[in-house]
């Protein structure tokens, strides 16, 4: 059974650091290499290796922007938040009509992680919709692996 992840509000003391608009699933490799540059003031590594907070939220990133991508409407923009310690992953995609759900468990190789990534990584995440329907996971480099983002219970 699918679980829908409740509506809340990221808080509001961050910041827009960058903003990336993405038209198709072709732009994702971009966004990585974009948004990991912009948290490390480094190209990507030609082996994709990255420190751990930064692959992360390019991890988060883009699978919150595939299931935009893929579920929403266009156009999806990527924003990249940061009140100087956290940073906030907001992808924004068209449709309002639907919230965003965490897929039932299912077998590797067919799809559907997405937010339980983004669950299991993120300190919080949620949605909500103003002018599109904004799906968020909030990051930080004191990621604390016995507090997820979703009850143990609920994640499959």
């Amino acid at each position: 059974m699918d679980i829908t992840i409740p509506s809340s509000r990221p808080p509001e003391t961050f910041h827009v650091v960058r903003v990336w608009q993405l038209d198709s699933l072709d732009e994702l490799s971009i966004l990585r290499t974009s948004l990991h540059q912009e948290l490390t003031g480094r190209p990507l590594a030609p082996d994709g290796a990255m420190a751990e907070v930064s692959e992360k939220i390019v991890l988060v990133a883009s699978e919150l922007a595939t299931n935009a991508l893929r579920h929403g409407r266009p156009p999806t923009t990527v924003q990249l938040l940061t009140d100087g310690e956290e940073y906030i992953v907001d992808v924004i995609d068209q449709d309002t009509s639907r919230a965003p759900v965490v897929a039932a468990p299912r077998l590797p190789g067919d799809g559907g992680f997405g937010l339980v990534l983004a669950q299991r990584l993120a300190l919080d995440v949620g949605w909500f919709v103003a002018e599109g329907k904004h799906v968020w996971a909030r990051l930080g480099a004191a990621r604390d692996a016995a507090s997820p983002a979703v009850p143990a219970a609920a994640a499959p």
